[in-house]
């Protein structure tokens, strides 16, 4: 066993009298004590010149004290554990060549638990310390690239709140520090309306003073930083609307007996225009870049996840537990050069190795790709399904060269169609089929050049038509204005109203005024 050794000891709420007899003899033999409680009433009796105060015991101070003096007796209120600096130390021993002893001291827990009249760790109550509630995850230490944000350079990167270290539904006893910013990390996951108590023990560990109110009030009480402690009541899961979990009891109950009874009616097959529909309506938020929108229709989409998942439980196939490991071990698997070890090279070592890695999945379920085009869905829009088919065959080499090359292509393609369109109203079946399919290749060739420019098809063709209905809208509205029907209109006039409607939006986007033909 190390020599060196660190004695936490635990000094109670207060009163002497509480002290454990091993702490008091400690306490009276040890011949330097440092503590960041100078004041403390079970310290009072010591002469000061074995009391070293140290404002910030910290690991960093008690690993200098450590390798000076190689043993350090360090007195604690409360309970040793209801300090932060007990995790710290003990994080540390694998790195130092010490040992963390605890001298257990009556918790100010127990004192808080007694002021407050609510049920200890037995009753389910989590006990957290600020700091650790406080403090942000590092995800990764000293990374080598930028997070999405600043590779987008529309923000500095800051780390999500992961895990969170409270479950709402649970009662919560949060012990203070000085973290007064403490509201904000709780408003992730807690309503602003959420009743809450802060108490204040006297140096006897009596209680002193409690105050109640909500979140929201929290953020005004400028007398925080002197509290001991904040009670958080257990939130009703009914009323967890920040958490997975109260997303998913929604969806239980809407399911379950006593449901809406049209919910209950739906299946997996009758929900899927309903999916589709969703997911469109994300990709139309995103289009117009509307943040309001985005939230509300990635929340729809997410309730289809969770309702099929539900209906899934409910058959006895699978739940949402099933769902989230199979996506979370499938994303660790297919980026072992973020989870892993191997260097990344660039974007092709990157998606190269992802379709190796789909390969094995596949051999490992006993199944094969007959075709590297295969694994598309069949339900995909048109566009998409060429993109994606290009994309494909481009991982294996099958590409142009160079941009020209499509350009020429575009070109070809453009030129075979206008051979066989002659006059559309005298073309024969045979001569429209052959018409239909030049006009597939053109568009085909189009899709191609998109994917060239790194432009999504689907995405581009969607926002062209956004436009449309935007510019033909202003014509219907600047008509009706008018006192005029759409069809009285001549085209000179529809023309003049179309090019007002692009004038309009060219200068709403800075883009000044563009000549009218």
């Amino acid at each position: 066993m190390s020599c060196k050794t660190v004695t936490l000891i635990g000094l109670g709420p207060g009163d002497p009298a509480l002290l454990t007899r091993a702490a008091a003899d400690l306490l009276e033999h040890a011949p330097v004590i440092f503590t960041s409680a100078p004041d403390h009433p079970a310290l009072a009796h010591l002469p000061a010149s074995r009391l070293h105060a140290v404002p910030a015991l910290s690991r960093a101070a008690v690993a200098e004290q450590v390798a000076t003096n190689g043993a350090v007796v360090c007195a604690l209120p409360g309970h040793p554990h209801d300090q932060a600096l007990v995790d710290e130390l003990r994080q540390a021993d694998a790195m130092h060549d010490w040992e963390v002893r605890i001298i257990p001291g009556v918790s100010l827990v127990d004192a808080c638990c007694v002021a407050l009249a609510i049920g200890g760790c037995s009753s389910g109550l989590q006990i957290v310390q600020a700091a650790t509630l406080a403090r942000p995850v590092t995800l990764v230490e000293d990374a080598a690239s930028p997070a999405w944000c600043e590779m987008q350079q529309i923000g500095t990167y800051a780390p999500p709140r992961m895990p969170y270290p409270l479950m709402p539904t649970r009662p919560a006893l949060v012990m203070l520090s000085g973290e007064s910013h403490l509201p904000m990390t709780l408003l992730q996951r807690y309503p602003a309306t959420h009743a809450v108590q802060l108490l204040w023990l006297d140096r006897q560990g009596q209680p002193e003073r409690v105050w109640s109110g909500t979140l929201a009030d929290l953020q005004a009480e400028h007398a925080m930083d002197a509290a001991t402690a904040l009670y958080l009541p257990p939130l009703p899961i009914s009323i967890d609307r920040r958490g997975l979990d109260g997303l998913s009891w929604v969806v239980a109950r809407l399911l379950g007996p006593d449901g809406c009874p049209w919910d209950r009616r739906q299946t997996h097959q009758s929900l899927r225009a309903g999916l589709l529909e969703e997911a469109h309506e994300v990709l139309e938020a995103l289009d117009a870049g509307d943040m309001p929108a985005l939230t509300e229709e990635l929340g729809d989409l997410l309730l289809q996840v969770l309702v099929h998942s539900e209906m899934a439980r409910q058959a006895g196939h699978f739940d949402l537990g099933d769902v989230l490991e199979q996506i979370s071990s499938k994303l660790i698997r297919r980026h072992p050069h973020v989870f892993g070890d191997p260097a990344v090279e660039g974007m092709d070592t990157v998606l190269h190795t992802w379709e190796q890695i789909k390969a094995q999945e596949l051999a490992a379920k006993g199944r094969r790709r007959s075709s590297v085009l295969d694994g598309i869905p069949v339900d995909l829009p048109a566009l998409a399904t060429a993109q994606k088919l290009m994309i494909k065959a481009a991982r294996v080499g099958f590409d142009w060269s160079a941009l020209h090359e499509v350009w020429a292509k575009v070109h070809e393609e453009f030129a075979e169609l206008e051979q066989v369109l002659a006059d559309p109203q005298t073309l024969s079946p045979v001569d429209r089929t052959h018409l239909a399919e030049e006009l597939g290749d053109l568009l085909f060739t189009l899709v191609n050049l998109a994917r060239r420019l790194e432009l999504d098809a689907e995405s581009v063709l969607r926002e062209a038509s956004a436009k449309f209905r935007r510019r033909f809208t202003h014509v219907e509205q600047a008509a009706q204005f008018q006192g005029r029907e759409m069809s009285a209109l001549t085209m000179a006039e529809m023309e003049e109203l179309w090019q007002q409607a692009k004038q309009k939006e060219y200068a709403a986007d800075g883009r000044g005024m563009e000549p009218i033909p």
